[in-house]
């Protein structure tokens, strides 16, 4: 394992490094846990995530570059957060009918199940990571700001809030299963997140993004991920 040495990175904004910033605009910070882990272990790391990237869009743009010959020893793949979320905007404007979400759970495992194999099938190691918690009251203020009707939303939440969480979960959970059932390594951020007491104080002010303590607890995980099977430089 200690081989590895060139390391791609796919999957949405949280592995981008996304955060907000005190005019609450995203922002990618110049110092990233993927820096820091350069500097630490002999790897040369390319960040691929975007903003925004669902599961079906991280397949089409990995299959571009094995297409191309991705040449690297092991992908980081994360993905969930785009795929559970909803069409908010319709969800208010029409709360009585049923919305799915923009990855569907069943379509959101075949796509991670077909990254994972894809890249085994090449000899690149396939690496999942977990997601990290959301706050449910501070995202759902957050994406009602554009005039979101909050009561009609509530009301096709069931009434309660923390089904926004519950459902993110859902979908970190399978992408953890979908892992340990494909033999793939997994990088478990979500447990270091609910084991702080202050995961709240990890997280921006739109509670999906974490903020620059979050970020560097993400780092600090891939950091003890890293030690277990690489010397250090």
């Amino acid at each position: 394992m200690d081989l590895l040495r060139k390391i791609q990175v796919y999957g949405d904004s949280i592995l981008k490094g996304i955060e907000l910033d005190s005019a609450e605009k995203y922002i990618v910070p110049k110092e990233s846990g993927w820096k820091y882990l350069e500097k630490q272990y002999p790897l040369s790391i390319v960040n691929r995530a975007k903003f925004g990237c669902t599961a079906s869009k991280g397949l089409e743009q990995l299959s571009r570059a094995l297409e191309k010959g991705l040449a690297c020893d092991a992908v980081v793949l994360e993905y969930g957060g785009n795929d559970c979320d909803y069409d908010w905007a319709a969800v208010s404007a029409h709360p009585e009918r049923e919305h799915q979400p923009h990855t569907p759970l069943p379509e959101f495992i075949r796509c991670c199940r077909e990254m994972i194999r894809m890249l085994r099938a090449r000899g690149i190691l396939p690496i999942v990571m977990s997601l990290p918690p959301i706050d449910a009251q501070r995202y759902f203020d957050w994406f009602c700001r554009p005039g979101l009707d909050k009561p009609a939303v509530l009301r096709w939440l069931g009434g309660d809030l923390q089904t926004i969480y519950r459902h993110q979960e859902m979908y970190s959970s399978a992408l953890c299963r979908t892992a340990l059932e494909e033999r793939a390594l997994l990088v478990d951020v979500r447990t270091p997140f609910l084991e702080a007491k202050n995961c709240r104080e990890l997280l921006c002010a739109d509670g999906i993004h974490p903020n620059r303590e979050g970020h560097r607890l993400i780092g600090k995980v891939f950091g003890e991920f890293a030690s277990q099977y690489l010397q250090p430089a």
